[in-house]
């Protein structure tokens, strides 16, 4: 396994790959060398925010450890991370563990990115100017999400599924060719609009008691999803996933609804249902095959929660482009 280590910034992240692989970047791209993978990293910078742009698949295991930055770069810059944005052909089974999700976490945190041989990597990083960012959000500034991220006294991570909205926009991204008229306005628009997608979704959470959290505890609450993951038929034991971590239920769930927004079932019953509508849309299964393979036995039921989260009952889902 190869390691890699870069702070916060994606500028850091693409010069660390090129110095790593003893290649070079050329006008903000960097190409992989066809003997590591395939694909290109790609930036560029708009003004009070710059993107990054990840496109690849490598031949042999890839560590990222991101590394803190320290305090005064910290409050200069806030990063999102969008990641499993695009669905490839081939890489169903592989794809089943990569949820399409945006991270915010604080600078000054240490983070742990596991990249396995032959897994396509799309994803897309926004890092923004704080003073920018807070100006855009001045009227929601006394939100308790958004008293975290600007205070900078306590360190901080929220990870949300990706909306539909938010999907697509990003796919915009990172399906635009390098060099078009426009380029960088357009690159700018969608990128703020990513941004507001994300509070959109963000500000929706609950007010409640925020709980300080470190690398090792966010690792763990990562590797909690996982083991969710593992299995969408079965339904996780909280008493179990506690026992797995060495930590009570108690602060497990506090800290698991802190970052995902939502309870450990809940966080199941969401990634149960986009499975199943992964399934139903994209593998052209059944309602009842879909159904029966996460694990619902009563159909009426299925159709009930699904029809909760999707908006639409499962079989007017499959016909709907």
């Amino acid at each position: 396994m190869m390691p890699l280590e870069y702070t916060g910034s994606g500028q850091d992240l693409m010069e660390g790959f090129a110095s790593t692989l003893k290649s070079e970047v050329n006008d903000g791209l960097f190409v992989l060398p066809e003997a590591v993978g395939d694909g290109f990293i790609r930036t560029a910078f708009l003004g009070p925010l710059s993107i990054l742009i990840q496109h690849y698949e490598l031949k042999s295991d890839f560590l990222l450890k991101r590394i803190g930055a320290d305090t005064i770069i910290a409050s200069q810059e806030i990063t999102f991370s969008f990641r499993n944005i695009m669905k490839y052909a081939g890489h169903q089974e592989k794809l089943l563990r990569l949820i399409p999700s945006v991270q915010v976490c604080s600078a000054e945190m240490d983070l742990e990115i596991f990249v396995p041989a032959g897994s396509p990597v799309n994803a897309l990083i926004i890092s923004v100017q704080a003073e920018f960012l807070k100006e855009l959000l001045h009227k929601e500034e006394d939100h308790e999400v958004l008293q975290m991220i600007f205070s900078r006294h306590q360190a901080y991570l929220y990870d949300e599924i990706i909306s539909v909205e938010m999907e697509a926009a990003a796919k915009e991204i990172m399906e635009r060719k390098g060099k078009e008229q426009l380029g960088d306005f357009f690159l700018r628009l969608k990128s703020e609009e990513l941004i507001y997608l994300f509070f959109m979704e963000l500000l929706k959470r609950k007010k409640a008691t925020t709980y300080p959290i470190n690398s090792a505890d966010a690792k763990l609450m990562y590797e909690i999803r996982e083991k969710i993951m593992a299995d969408l038929s079965v339904p996780p034991l909280l008493a179990d996933l506690a026992v797995s971590v060495n930590m009570s239920e108690s602060k497990l769930n506090k800290l698991f609804k802190q970052i995902f927004g939502s309870s450990i079932y809940n966080y199941y019953q969401v990634l149960r249902i986009n499975e199943a509508a992964n399934l139903i849309r994209e593998e052209g299964l059944s309602v009842s095959a879909a159904g029966y393979q996460m694990g619902f036995t009563n159909l009426s039921h299925f159709s009930r929660i699904f029809e909760k989260h999707k908006g639409y009952k499962p079989k007017k889902y499959a016909m709907i482009q």
